[in-house]
């Protein structure tokens, strides 16, 4: 059995979607499982994966998240929720590797199978080389974010892997908020000390892995023959369009409001062709969707004029307060 998994609300359904498209065009042997961490939607179209819901795997209430946690705390927090689900409801499931919704999967992930027949845990760090401390974006932001990216992490069946999700999963339960100045980065930023707590632990230095915003700096990338190849002879594994949005498709990132794509020409194909996925795979229907979890979730519509108008600048400003 070969499972990926992610873990959403039903707003971001779109970027799930796209990367089970991207999966099933460069490793159709995997299958794509959904952790929704919301209501099921209704659609007039077909979702062809997989999707649990959160509340087939635990209470609604999401066992003690307290009521405090954002919609986007709330969704991070079930990362490890769902991989131990998974493990225990497929006895086979040897390896299982956790994609965050917003990869762009482009070439085999062979290497992380692997790599996995000798390491239980493997994850990425957001860079490797110094950045000077005058950019926008410097080594300071990663000692609040995190060393470690958690929007890739492959694992193996293990005693040792269970303990880790274990305590990922009880760490999240009270600590999985977003208070970065107070030692607090949603799930990330306890993801420090795996290498530290847990044995047979890849910190995998790969160029091709987690290509994304904060880490072009060191990577050399070149567009050639339709492949996106990183420092002259990796082919891109994957890319993580972490802040893209449709809305603003020349945009890098909205986390990094001055980079444009414009400034990165090499990328132009591969932004181009993952914003044409974003709206294929319905966009413009799941933006709409407000998520059922999490304490800002506005209240059900209105037909009062002046309500609606109050309900959408209010969710407008909590959105900006969550992913600024």
């Amino acid at each position: 059995m070969k499972l990926i998994y992610t873990v959403c609300t039903a707003n971001y359904l779109y970027q799930a979607l796209t990367m089970g498209e991207s999966l099933k065009n460069t490793n159709p042997a995997y299958e794509l499982i959904i952790g929704l961490v919301d209501e099921l939607p209704v659609t007039d179209f077909e979702i062809p994966y997989q999707i649990i819901p959160v509340s087939e795997v635990q209470p609604v209430n999401l066992a003690g998240f307290k009521g405090e946690y954002t919609v986007m705390e709330t969704a991070t927090a079930c990362k490890p929720i769902f991989g131990l689900y998974l493990f225990e409801k497929y006895a086979d499931l040897e390896k299982l590797i956790y994609f965050d919704t917003d990869l762009w999967i482009t070439d085999s992930v062979e290497s992380i199978e692997k790599n996995l027949d000798t390491y239980d845990i493997i994850i990425t760090p957001h860079i490797t080389q110094p950045i000077d401390l005058q950019e926008e974006w410097n080594e300071k932001q990663f000692l609040n974010a995190g060393l470690y990216n958690t929007g890739f992490v492959a694992m193996k069946r293990s005693e040792n892997t269970f303990k880790f999700l274990k305590w990922w999963k009880n760490h999240l339960k009270d600590y999985g908020y977003y208070d970065f100045c107070n030692g607090m980065g949603i799930d990330q930023l306890c993801v420090n000390f795996v290498p530290i707590f847990y044995d047979k632990v890849l910190i995998e230095y790969n160029p091709a892995y987690n290509l994304a915003y904060w880490n072009l700096h060191e990577r050399k990338v070149e567009f050639i023959n339709g492949k996106v190849i990183i420092n002259g002879k990796e082919n891109l594994l994957f890319f993580h369009f972490s802040g893209y949005t449709p809305d603003k498709p020349n945009l890098l990132s909205k986390h990094i409001k001055s980079s444009k794509v414009d400034n990165y020409p090499v990328l132009k194909p591969l932004f181009k062709e993952y914003n044409k996925a974003l709206l294929r795979n319905h966009f413009q229907f799941f933006k709409q969707i407000i998520p059922a979890y999490g304490t800002f979730t506005p209240p059900k519509k209105e037909n009062n004029f002046v309500v609606k108008l109050i309900e959408k600048s209010a969710w407008k400003a909590i959105n900006f307060i969550e992913n600024y």
